[in-house]
This record gives C-alpha cells, sequence and structure tokens, in this order.
C-alpha cells in the first residue's frame, strides 16, 4: 500500500507538471494561428479640436476596458512623414481624408468625433478578433505583425501602455521568448552544484540515522525535491513580478532584454572561471550543515529543503533571474507554465540521485565524488551555453 502512495508522490511531483506544460505547450501552438486581439489603426493630429474629444477615449479609455483591444496610432500635423500614409489609406480603404479616423478593415471605418463616440464601444463588442488593417490593404495578426516594418512613425497603444515604434519592437518581437532560451538556462542552472551538495549532504545524514530503511530515502529524497520545486516556483513569481514593476520605467523597458543578454555574458564569463580555477565544490555553510544533520524524516526533509532555498539562492539565482527577465512580458499566468517547465529540468537531476540510492544504482559517497570530480566540466559546459545564448540575445539573434 505504501509503494502505492510512493508512486503517487512520484506522480504529482513530476508527471504532473509535466502534464501541464504539454499542455500549454499543445494550446499556444494552436494560439499561433488564431488572435483575440482587436486591432485598428487610427489617424489622429494635434490642435484638432474633434480629435481632442476622441483622443482620451481611443488611446487611454479603450485599451483599459477592453485588454485585447490594440490601436496603431499615426499622428499627422506633428509627424509629417505620417501624413502621407492618410492618402495611403484612403486609396486601399476608401476611408476618406478627414480625422479623426478608424479603421478596422476595408468595410469597417469610422470618422468624425461624433460617430467615433457614439459607436466605437458597441463596435469592438461586436468582435471576437481583428487583424491589423496595413497601408497596402492587407491585414494581419498583431501576434504575428512584424512592427519594425510599419511605415512613418505610428505609436502602439495597448493595456500596457503606449510604446513608440522602437520601444514596441522590443516589448513584442516574437523573439522575446523561445523555448531554447528558457531549456538552456533550465539545464544550466539543474546542473549546479549547490543544490546537489546540499542533497547529497541530506541523504547521507537520512542514512547515517536508520541505515535499514531505504524507503525513508525516497520518501524524504522526494519530500526535499518538492520543497525545491514549490519554494523555486514561488521565487520564480516574485521575479517576474518585480521585473513587470521594473518595466514600468520606459528607458529600462526598452533596453531590458539587451541587459538580460548581457547579464547572461556576466554569469557565462564566470562559470568559465570557475573552470579555469578548478572550483571543485559548492560549501554549504555551517549553520546549513547543521541543520541539514538533524534531518530524520521525510516531513523533515520537506521543511529544511524550504528553508535551505533561501541560503541556495546565491549560487542558483542567476540563470532564474534572466528567465524571469525574459518572462515578465508576458504576465504571470501566461509565465507559469513555463516557470513549470523549467523547474521540472531544475529538479531532475535531485530526483535521478534520489532514485540512484534508492535502486541500490550507487552510493551517496560515489555521487558525491563523481561531482567534486567532473563539476569544473559541467561548469564549462553551461558556461559556454549561458555565452553563448548571452552573446546571440544582445545581436537579436533569438
Amino acid at each position: 500500500m505504501k509503494e502505492k502512495w510512493i508512486l503517487v508522490i512520484l506522480a504529482l511531483i513530476f508527471i504532473l507538471p509535466l502534464f501541464l506544460i504539454s499542455s500549454f505547450f499543445i494550446n499556444s501552438v494552436q494560439a499561433e494561428d488564431s488572435s483575440d486581439f482587436i486591432c485598428a489603426v487610427y489617424f489622429t493630429g494635434v490642435g484638432c479640436p474633434h480629435c481632442a474629444n476622441t483622443d482620451p477615449v481611443i488611446l487611454e479609455d479603450l485599451p483599459k476596458e477592453y485588454p485585447n483591444f490594440v490601436v496603431i496610432e499615426y499622428e499627422i500635423y506633428q509627424q509629417r512623414e505620417n501624413a502621407p500614409l492618410l492618402y495611403e489609406y484612403n486609396e486601399n480603404y476608401n476611408s476618406g481624408l478627414g480625422i479623426p479616423l478608424i479603421i478596422f478593415n476595408k468595410k469597417d471605418y469610422m470618422r468624425g468625433d461624433r460617430p467615433i463616440l457614439e459607436s466605437i464601444r458597441g463596435k469592438i463588442e461586436g468582435l471576437d478578433s481583428n487583424k491589423c488593417p496595413l497601408m497596402d490593404g492587407t491585414s494581419v495578426n498583431f501576434n504575428q505583425l512584424d512592427i519594425n516594418s510599419l511605415p512613418g512613425q505610428p505609436k502602439i497603444w495597448t493595456s500596457q501602455g503606449s510604446f513608440s515604434k522602437e520601444e514596441a519592437v522590443s516589448q513584442f518581437s516574437k523573439k522575446e521568448l523561445t523555448l531554447p532560451k528558457i531549456l538552456s538556462l533550465a539545464a544550466v542552472d539543474a546542473v549546479n552544484p549547490c543544490a546537489l551538495a546540499v542533497l547529497t549532504l541530506m541523504l547521507i545524514a537520512i542514512l547515517t540515522y536508520n541505515p535499514a530503511k531505504k524507503r525513508n530515502i525516497l520518501l524524504a529524497g522526494l519530500a526535499f525535491v518538492l520543497a525545491v520545486f514549490v519554494m523555486y516556483l514561488i521565487y520564480g513569481l516574485i521575479i517576474i513580478k518585480s521585473f513587470q514593476l521594473i518595466q514600468s520605467l520606459t528607458f529600462i523597458r526598452l533596453w531590458l532584454y539587451k541587459i538580460l543578454g548581457a547579464g547572461a555574458i556576466i554569469l557565462g564569463c564566470f562559470k568559465l572561471k570557475d573552470f579555469f580555477r578548478y572550483k571543485a565544490v559548492c560549501k554549504v555553510s555551517p549553520r546549513v550543515d547543521r541543520i541539514i544533520s538533524k534531518i530524520t524524516s521525510p516531513k523533515g526533509a520537506f521543511l529544511v529543503g524550504a528553508f535551505v532555498t533561501i541560503f541556495l539562492l546565491p549560487c542558483t539565482i542567476g540563470p532564474y533571474i534572466i528567465c524571469g527577465g525574459i518572462l515578465c512580458p508576458f504576465g504571470i499566468l501566461k509565465s507559469l507554465p513555463w516557470l513549470l517547465l523549467y523547474n521540472s529540468i531544475f529538479i531532475l537531476p535531485m530526483l535521478a540521485v534520489v532514485l540512484i540510492i534508492y535502486l541500490s544504482l550507487g552510493k551517496v559517497e560515489d555521487i558525491a565524488g563523481w561531482q567534486a570530480k567532473n563539476i569544473r566540466y559541467l561548469n564549462l559546459i553551461s558556461g559556454l551555453v549561458i555565452l553563448g545564448l548571452g552573446i546571440a540575445m544582445i545581436l537579436g539573434l533569438v
């Protein structure tokens, strides 16, 4: 009966998160072919009295009321390069030359402050989605729009605020999030010696206390790994929320992606430095060592696992911070499946150690010795991976 509970615990720790992650990726692939954005092009002018009536509604109020409403604004009085675009749109949409003007598609457009203010909300509520109308008469989903190719000097208005063309490219570009980046960062973090050092110390303590009960190794090991998984998931959400607050600063928002790339380069260089200096193992502080030595049960393993993650943060948080910065534009809910993926990979080596010891495929001392012997090369591999990722992010290749 107890063996069944062991399998249930193992499933909850590992199989269930992977199931949720797989569902997320299937849904995300399907979402690429569809769009729930309602996108429109809006022509206005500073000094136009009728535009002064509609600008606050179109550009500020409606994106807040309808989070999926996106406006591509062209101001034509002060931004002179935008003025010819009004004529180009008129040729392809027959929308007229007066402003304020908002265009949804070739059949749906509104001109003048009164028609816009009277009908715009009903129009938005009647649409499930709407592609962005382009100057040449074609249209494209906003999540597939190449913002850099938009003519003139547009401003993009969304529920997140207003963005210049350059800011919007940085904010909404597809390069912001790719599976290889998250996998690379998680893999680098997973081979970090600190977490494995703490785990091996805990297993030694449990074996020393009661060497006859190997089941305690499995239960305590899984409890420890589960605690690490849960705590790091919480830390990830905190990191993402912190980056969202930082992104409220326009300058930081524009350069955040490249700053993260620079951080990855620095982190990669530090890991390469450890390779050349032959830094053998992660030193566990005496306080943590004393706490670990007192573990005798799965319950204690879970509590200690949750507690020692605080001490592990300085040597494991680097890749996680970069991951959180990449995820922050997508919000907490959309980032959660990616954090589940990251942390599932992060705990894989710890799960492997627990199962190897439980199945008598190796000894704790042997694993600790292998770690000390090969950690130099693990630092080399992880350093090269994260250094390459940082360079690619700086150059805009990923």
